[in-house]
């Protein structure tokens, strides 16, 4: 005899085939498809309820004689509320095999596209396709065995790429990795890492913050490389065009980067305080809009410039552990490649093969490679 009603906290029918454009206020967003449930560790995931509390209607499927869960792998019961099924990991559910189960590994078995929009999950994720132009999945270990062309990729942790990375025709492409980034080659994109990155072949083009240090296995050129650490390029530094090619070593990227981006501010506000200047200078603060506005901006400014100060001066503290940091080129280096290591700085202005840079007080000195340092850190 029918006694209980299995209610569900998700979507029992979900579909990854048959997706919906999402979107706010019934807008239609061809980006957010909802690829995934997402639960997470403790999620309640259904609740065993009287068959009278069902309400009208109530789908025969989830009738039950007995009190009784269909568990699947990765769910508990709750032992203070059991008649409550609880997700017992960060995962995506779904019904496998006619039990409610959480999956910890997503596995996309075609391309980020139309087909499956944007995707953000909890967990891992492998893609066994490409990350193509406009889309962006987010989760926290990733593999992706094909290629990012124009795509952004975040890893909360480690980030591999079989096929690479490109940025495509006009397009922007990110890659972010909470933990190390390995991938065969940059092209045309920005790429960041907390930890290590690791290049197989080449780096073109390319602003790149490794959190630790950076290996390039064959030629890096153009761009814009930042390590906390040392830098490993085996085969070929800049280019015989000259082409320039920028290595700043020793301080913490993520740090450059918030300066790079109150420096951007700053200038903007700079020009936006001429021009109501020019408009407005000459008036009391408190007359009229433009001079409380011209007032107020000199004020932002301020505190932006105190803020970037404090950041430098943190970084500086950085400077005894600058002499640990290395450029290696057991290849060649091409002039048109400039190196900071902390606040010294060095233009290459000749072809150099099998050197390695380093600072010595506060000057960088090359030095020819010894057969004890030609091999690539790993």
């Amino acid at each position: 005899m029918v006694q209980y009603y299995l209610r569900h906290y998700f979507n029992p029918d979900f579909d990854y085939l048959h997706l919906k454009p999402g979107g706010e206020n019934g807008s239609s967003d061809v980006y957010s498809l909802g690829y995934v449930q997402n639960v997470i560790d403790g999620q309640v995931l259904a609740e065993i309820i009287p068959l009278e509390d069902a309400g009208p209607d109530p789908d025969p499927r989830f009738m039950l004689e007995k009190h009784r869960f269909p568990a699947g792998s990765n769910t508990r019961i709750d032992p203070q509320y059991p008649n409550y099924l609880l997700a017992a990991a960060n995962g995506y559910v779904f019904y496998l095999d006619g039990r409610i189960t959480v999956k910890c590994l997503l596995n996309v078995r075609q391309d980020i596209s139309f087909q499956t929009g944007n995707i953000f999950f909890v967990g891992d994720m492998a893609i066994h396709g490409s990350v193509r132009a406009g889309f962006s999945v987010q989760a926290n270990n990733v593999r992706i065995m094909g290629m990012v062309e124009g795509g952004v990729v975040r890893a909360r942790r480690n980030l591999m790429i079989d096929g690479g990375v490109r940025g495509g025709a006009g397009q922007h492409s990110l890659v972010d990795a909470g933990g190390k980034l390995l991938s065969p080659f940059l092209e045309k994109v920005e790429a960041r890492a907390r930890d290590n990155i690791v290049i197989e072949k080449s780096c073109l083009y390319s602003t790149v913050y490794a959190g630790a240090s950076m290996v390039v296995r064959e030629l890096a050129y153009g761009g814009i490389i930042n390590a906390y650490g040392s830098v490993y390029v085996g085969k070929q530094l800049g280019n015989k065009a000259g082409i320039p090619t920028k290595i700043y070593l020793g301080y913490d990227p993520l740090s450059i980067r918030q300066l790079e981006k109150i420096d951007g501010i700053i200038a903007q506000q700079s020009q936006t305080i001429t021009h109501l200047n020019a408009v407005a200078g000459h008036l009391a603060p408190e007359t009229n809009e433009t001079s409380r506005k011209l007032q107020a901006l000199r004020i932002q400014r301020t505190q932006l410039i105190k803020r970037r100060d404090e950041l430098w001066a943190r970084l500086s503290q950085d400077e005894s552990y600058m002499h640990n940091c290395r450029l290696l080129v057991p290849g060649r280096i091409y002039p048109g490649v400039e190196l900071s290591i902390g606040r010294a700085y060095l233009t290459i202005d000749q072809t150099y093969d099998k050197v390695m840079c380093r600072l010595v007080e506060h000057e960088i000195i090359i030095e020819h490679l010894q057969h004890s340092h030609l091999g690539a850190p790993q």
